[in-house]
C-alpha cells in the first residue's frame, strides 16, 4: 500500500533549505543575530565538542562585519558542501528558529 500523507516517504532537500538560509541571512539582519545568540546560547551550555560552533561564531562576526566575507558566507551557504569540514559544519548549523525557514518536504 502507498500512503503518501506518510512523512518517513519524504525529506528535505538540504541544498534547497541552505539556499533558503543564505536568502533569510541576505534580507534579514536580525537573522545574523538570531544565529549569532544560539551559537553563544549553546555554547554557554556547555559542549563537549564546541569547535563547530566557534566556526560559526567567527564567520557569522566576520560577516556582520565585513561585506566581502558576508558575501563569502553567503555563497558557501548556496552551494553543495566542497569538502567534510563544510558538510560537518552544516550538522551543527545555529540557523533554528525564529527568521530562518522550516525545512520543506519532499518526495
Amino acid at each position: 500500500m502507498n500512503r503518501t500523507d506518510d512523512f518517513h516517504c519524504f525529506r528535505s532537500d538540504p541544498l534547497i533549505r541552505w539556499q533558503a538560509i543564505a536568502a533569510a541571512l541576505e534580507t534579514n539582519q536580525a537573522a545574523w543575530d538570531w544565529a549569532l545568540a544560539n551559537v553563544e546560547r549553546w555554547l554557554s551550555q556547555g559542549r563537549l565538542h564546541p569547535a563547530p560552533l566557534l566556526e560559526w561564531r567567527q564567520w557569522l562576526l566576520d560577516g556582520s562585519q565585513d561585506p566581502a566575507k558576508r558575501a563569502a558566507l553567503l555563497e558557501v551557504l548556496r552551494r553543495p558542501p566542497e569538502d567534510a569540514l563544510e558538510d560537518q559544519l552544516r550538522s551543527c548549523s545555529p540557523f533554528v528558529g525564529g527568521p530562518f525557514p522550516k525545512p520543506a518536504l519532499s518526495a
